[in-house]
């Protein structure tokens, strides 16, 4: 009687163990990322090697800004949360500014759009002043969105100029 009291306590003991493995199996996080953040990065490019001075400054909607360290090579890597739009101003002095808008939502609201969109690389060519004098861009030169389910990045682009005292008088300087 003692070895069926032995077989079946360890045959209990090893079926509450197989138990207790599948749950902590099915209880385990899945590989399923959320992420509330977008990371943006790419290369600035000019006539220059020395990118030590440019600014970029990251709008946020109305309320917020910050900046954006851009590498002396021209590299730039930097986080915008999702759901939002955010304007990226990129500045140099001697060169004309440029900006790029960018629509955030859509961008991980899916798996595939999760995959896709890990991070969004893309770059941007900054012109010195002196090649198109008295000019400077009308609007943002581009604009990044995202489709809604894939997350497919959609860009456009908007190189129209305007001589800068049009400009400011659009703006009511």
């Amino acid at each position: 009687m003692n070895k069926q009291a032995s077989n079946l306590f360890l045959s209990a003991l090893i079926t509450g163990l197989f138990a207790l493995i599948g749950l902590g199996l099915f209880a385990a996080p899945g590989n399923e990322t959320t992420t509330d953040k977008l990371v943006l990065t790419g290369w600035l490019h000019m006539d220059t090697l020395d990118a030590q001075d440019v600014v970029l400054a990251v709008e946020l909607g109305d309320s917020q800004c910050m900046f954006a360290k851009v590498q002396p090579n021209g590299r730039f890597e930097f986080h915008v949360p999702v759901n939002v739009k955010a304007r990226l101003i990129f500045y140099k002095p001697g060169f004309i500014t440029k900006s790029v808008d960018v629509d955030t939502r859509n961008a991980l609201n899916t798996k595939d759009a999760q995959k896709a969109n890990q991070k969004v690389d893309f770059d941007v060519v900054l012109e010195a002043a002196d090649t198109n004098r008295g000019l400077e861009y009308a609007g943002p030169v581009g604009t990044i969105t995202f489709l809604n389910g894939s997350g497919l990045m959609k860009v456009k682009h908007d190189r129209k100029m305007v001589p800068v005292e049009t400009l400011a008088a659009l703006v009511g300087e």
